[in-house]
């Protein structure tokens, strides 16, 4: 299965991840609506990052991070993300630079490596 967007994390995926309701209206000979596809691709490409980064990843740690500050694959949760950009940033600059970024409670600055504009 060919990752989505491209991501070598995805890559890694099986099939066996479809979710339930994409596998009947498949079976069905339905098509699935693009938008509950790119969700779930969302969501899958999330729990793939999270298990890399609580293996120590500490790249995987920040992008978690943003993720969970953006929405990206998860419900936005800014307490989590900040607790994994902390994590990142004992060890990685670009997460301390993330951390200082954030204002009240929203981050204001995007991340060019990720293409992730939180």
């Amino acid at each position: 299965m060919r990752g989505c967007l491209g991501c070598s994390i995805t890559e890694k995926m099986s099939k066996k991840s479809e979710s339930k309701k994409e596998e009947a209206l498949r079976s069905k000979g339905e098509r699935v609506p693009l938008k509950e596809v790119v969700a779930d691709c969302e969501r899958r490409w999330f729990e793939a990052t999270l298990k890399a980064a609580r293996s120590g990843d500490v790249s995987m740690q920040s992008l978690v991070g943003q993720m969970f500050c953006s929405g990206y694959g998860v419900a936005p949760d800014l307490k989590k993300g900040k607790l994994w950009l902390q994590k990142s940033a004992e060890v990685d600059k670009e997460a301390r630079l993330l951390l200082a970024s954030l204002s009240g409670d929203r981050l204001v600055a995007g991340n060019s490596s990720t293409g992730l504009d939180l």
